[in-house]
């Protein structure tokens, strides 16, 4: 399970950070984004979601989970909504949809993970 979750945040960083970094203003319509964003800022966020889809995209091949805690964590530390409440702006809520699909089974596999196996004697 780990690795699905994993694959999942890679696989929508590296197409979010593509659209991003390459097409942003269909990026940011794709997503009803009502905001002013300018052209920079959209594609120097596109490149570092390229570069941790790497990252996290490694961590996946060579099967190496020590870090799977704090993934869990910071993207439960980045929930959106806050930026939503203060802009309007849909692009948070849709973001945030994205990021929960994969947070929910991580969240789960973690806590199955420290409750340790369960006997039934």
């Amino acid at each position: 399970m780990k690795r699905i979750t994993l694959s999942y945040l890679a696989t929508y960083l590296l197409f979010g950070g593509l659209g991003l970094a390459f097409t942003p203003q269909l990026t940011l319509d794709l997503f009803q984004s009502n905001g002013d964003y300018g052209d920079i800022m959209p594609r120097l966020v596109g490149l570092f979601m390229i570069a941790l889809s790497g990252l996290i995209g490694m961590f996946v091949y060579l099967r190496d989970y020590k870090y799977y805690p704090y993934s869990v964590f910071i993207r439960t530390f980045i929930f959106l909504f806050f930026l939503y409440a203060r802009s309007d702006d849909p692009l948070f809520l849709a973001l945030n949809g994205i990021v929960l699909i994969g947070l929910v089974p991580s969240i789960y596999t973690l806590i199955r993970e420290r409750m340790g196996p369960t006997s039934s004697e």
